[in-house]
């Protein structure tokens, strides 16, 4: 048990898990409404397979670098400068966003937390800036405190998770499980956001170095990682959309009202429960992510000297944006957040395998498993998913 907790692997694995499970997984429901259960299961289980496809892609190519390069290195070296400089805007765009979003979640759920338990009544603004100091630290430490640190907060989600299942489980009726949808075609809608709510491959360089590049532990972690993410969002849809009818929600309310409304909204035990939910899930992707950019703008993923200046250039930024106006960021999240995604995540990295594999006709170890005919779908299914996007935001 002691070697199990210490193990690397074990953190790597939950280090993608709480990467994954975000406050987002509450407006998962939300999304998979319209469709109902059993048909949003295609394109959850889809968006999965396809994120963990383009995590054995990206480790393909960067495997064979290891040290002393990320990313956007792996990207110049395959593809050219250009393409670099695009991967890093869509890269800087995309994290800098999230954090932005993560910081400004977590510090409104911290301050109504002062408020109601402790009465204590602190502004936002100085909930935010203590989140950013306590998140600087623990990012300057390294992969290791990091690491130990986000285990703590998987397994206080996890409690919490687990918590509102069982309480949930007692109110679902088979009826709204089976319910047939009418609006079948809106499932194709919901790819984008499932899409996004699998994205690991920031992490697979700090990973990478983490468990010294044995490939076989890395899969393996990859793998659990967001195979374990996938069941609890698969339970987390199952219990929700098991609870109540369709026509007794709508779209337009936010995911933790619609959470409340289903659970118990005037019982304080509930309420802590699915805050505590909320905070845990958003600091488990703020570690996460902020280990990954830490490491994506040092172009290393070991120990450096400047590591308190990189961790600054992390930090600082998104905590100005969320003191200022976090909803610039979340708009423009909103708006590019799946296209962003899908081309850093997805049309990159089958680009940089294809250079490699069939134009410099390297001889790598092959870690994606298949050959041109799957690359094909997969740019295919790639430039579908960005065309459903685009349809449904001018729509």
């Amino acid at each position: 048990m002691h070697s199990l907790i210490k193990n690397p692997v074990t953190g790597s694995t939950l280090l993608i898990t709480g990467c994954l499970i975000g406050a987002g997984i509450l407006g998962l429901p939300l999304v998979s409404l319209s469709s109902g259960f059993f048909l949003s299961l295609i394109p959850l289980v889809v968006s999965w397979i396809y994120m963990y496809l383009s995590g054995l892609m990206i480790l393909e190519i960067y495997i064979e670098e290891k040290k002393n390069i990320n990313l956007m290195g792996l990207l110049e070296k395959t593809l050219g400068k250009s393409a670099k400089i695009i991967g890093y805007f869509l890269f800087s765009f995309l994290f800098y966003a999230l954090l932005s979003a993560y910081f400004n979640g977590s510090s409104i759920i911290i301050k109504d937390a002062l408020e109601s338990i402790l009465h204590i009544d602190l502004s936002q603004r100085i909930v935010l800036v203590f989140n950013g100091l306590f998140m600087f630290f623990v990012l300057l430490f390294g992969t290791r405190t990091v690491d130990f640190a986000n285990r703590f907060f998987v397994f206080l989600m996890l409690v919490s998770y687990l918590t509102l299942i069982v309480l949930g489980a007692f109110q679902v009726r088979s009826e709204n499980i089976f319910v047939s949808s009418n609006q079948k075609h809106l499932v194709l809608f919901s790819f984008p956001v499932f899409i996004v709510s699998f994205g690991y491959q920031n992490l697979i360089p700090t990973i990478s170095h983490y468990l010294n590049y044995d490939v076989k532990k890395i899969k393996s972690v990859i793998f659990k990682g967001s195979g374990l993410a996938l069941v609890i969002y698969l339970l987390w849809n199952f219990i929700i959309l098991g609870m109540i009818p369709k026509s007794t929600a709508t779209l337009d309310e936010s995911s933790k009202v619609f959470i409340t409304r289903l659970f118990d909204y005037s019982s304080h035990f509930i309420m802590f429960v699915i805050n505590s939910f909320s905070f845990f899930a958003i600091i488990t992707s703020l570690l996460a992510v902020g280990l990954s950019f830490v490491n994506f703008i040092s172009d290393k993923s070991e120990n450096y000297k400047n590591r308190f200046f990189f961790t600054a250039c992390v930090i600082i930024p998104p905590l100005i944006f969320a003191l200022l106006d976090p909803n610039i960021f979340l708009l423009a999240l909103h708006i590019a957040g799946g296209i962003v995604t899908i081309c850093l995540f997805g049309l990159l990295p089958v680009m940089m395998l294809w250079k490699t594999r069939y134009v410099l006709k390297r001889k790598c170890q092959r870690i994606f498993p298949f050959g041109k005919i799957v690359v094909g779908v997969y740019v295919l299914l790639s430039f579908g998913i960005i065309a459903i996007e685009i349809i449904n935001l001018i729509s």
